[in-house]
């Protein structure tokens, strides 16, 4: 790995120019956006970021994937984020395509022509982590690295790789098998939650070079407001929940018409829809959200935090239906809200009994791989996650 541009200052004006030209932002949101975004620029080291939803993660490599020769390679886990974030580039006239089991047999073959070309058009390729493991793929990024032409491979929602995280994935283990044909390649690797554990696990798993140039923002955001609602308690929680979405909502006084959206996460189908059916039934346009669902003013059903439509990154409020399986879990689903950086409400509506039936879950689950592979020491941090969430929702103030 080297330095791409002559100079640090050559750097950052380029940098600079293609802020404002392609993303047309006049200064980033953060110093520390900034930061990472020329540690990735510069090219001579690993990137790891973790920062909050909304602080603007992306574009600390889309911006540098513009300004290298080659292809920047990015793993993200579903095809729906992939579609999100391909649909804002090319908004913004960026070149950037996708392999994934969707594509047509003319799509995939105009694609590989392209990904052949001595000089290629495409500047970012997404992919899953389970196109990545292909062996079709293999064939390609061979074709790739042989020709010199890989700037960056990234690694979207790093935490997926540690079995200490919220959402760990098994393909995402093999990522470290596709980091070792590309070593020379630098990584970065991005997240919005990551336990000193999780960090560990990242480094570790996808080979990041030492020194790691690592980037980390708090998690407080003061836009956001949390609350806790027994649900129990309420006479009626799917009234409580209607006046919850109205008030973050807001109406306009003359034509009672809502403004804004909002997402609900529920942990079933079933409920999901039967909550829509509730909201709608009280006056909220409420609809539920599965995998190809378009833009509506709430979503539900929503088990991961990357099934989400981006296209509401300024949801005025988020609330779960259901508790969450841990408090990293709760805190990057939460963080859908308030994206715009204006005041947003979050609220989780918790049961005893919905308690109960998570944690039935979790350790049915975890047994079954205990089965399969023995005890593990992150089995018992997955309960202690979860715990922790009940702490939060039990104990007051």
């Amino acid at each position: 790995m080297s330095a791409r541009f002559p100079s640090p200052f050559d750097a950052e004006r380029r940098v600079r120019s293609t802020l404002k030209k392609v993303f047309g932002f006049d200064s980033f949101k953060t110093p520390l956006q900034e930061s990472a975004t020329m540690a990735v620029v510069k090219g001579d080291k690993d990137v790891f970021v973790c920062m909050p939803t909304g602080a603007g993660k992306s574009l600390c490599y889309q911006l540098p994937a513009l300004l290298a020769s080659g292809i920047t390679i990015v793993i993200s886990p579903l095809i729906a984020l992939i579609q999100d974030q391909m649909d804002h580039l090319l908004a913004l006239k960026v070149r950037v395509s996708s392999l994934n089991s969707k594509l047509s047999a003319q799509e995939k073959k105009e694609l590989l022509c392209d990904l052949e070309r001595e000089k290629p058009r495409t500047k970012l390729l997404y992919i899953t982590p389970e196109m990545a493991a292909s062996a079709s793929f293999q064939l390609t990024l061979a074709s790739l690295a042989s020709r010199q032409l890989v700037s960056y491979l990234v690694v979207d929602e790093a935490h997926c790789v540690s079995q200490w995280g919220h959402d760990f994935r098994p393909d995402y283990l093999r990522l470290g098998a596709l980091r070792a044909r590309l070593a020379h390649t630098p990584c970065v690797a991005l997240t919005a939650t990551a336990t000193p554990q999780v960090r560990e696990d990242v480094f570790a798993a996808l080979h990041l070079k030492q020194p790691v140039a690592a980037f980390k923002t708090p998690c407080f955001r003061a836009n956001l407001f949390y609350d806790v609602q027994f649900k129990d308690l309420l006479s009626d929680p799917y009234g409580d929940l209607r006046d919850f979405c109205l008030k973050a909502l807001g109406q306009k006084a003359d034509k009672g018409v809502l403004s804004g959206c909002g997402i609900v996460y529920c942990r079933t189908r079933d409920a999901c829809e039967q909550l829509a059916i509730e909201l709608s039934y009280r006056g909220v346009n409420a609809k539920a959200y599965h995998a190809d669902c378009g833009t509506c003013d709430i979503l539900g059903y929503c088990p991961k935090p990357f099934a989400l439509l981006t296209s509401n990154n300024n949801a005025l409020f988020v609330a779960h239906w259901n508790i969450a399986k841990s408090m990293a879990g709760y805190y990057q689903e939460s963080g859908r809200a308030g994206r715009d950086g204006k005041a947003s409400w979050c609220r989780l509506y918790y049961s005893r009994s919905d308690r109960d039936q998570v944690s039935f879950l979790i350790r049915k689950e975890i047994a079954k791989l205990q089965e399969k592979r023995g005890n593990k020491a992150s089995d018992k941090a997955t309960l202690v996650a979860f715990d922790a969430l009940v702490t939060f929702c039990e104990e007051p103030g």
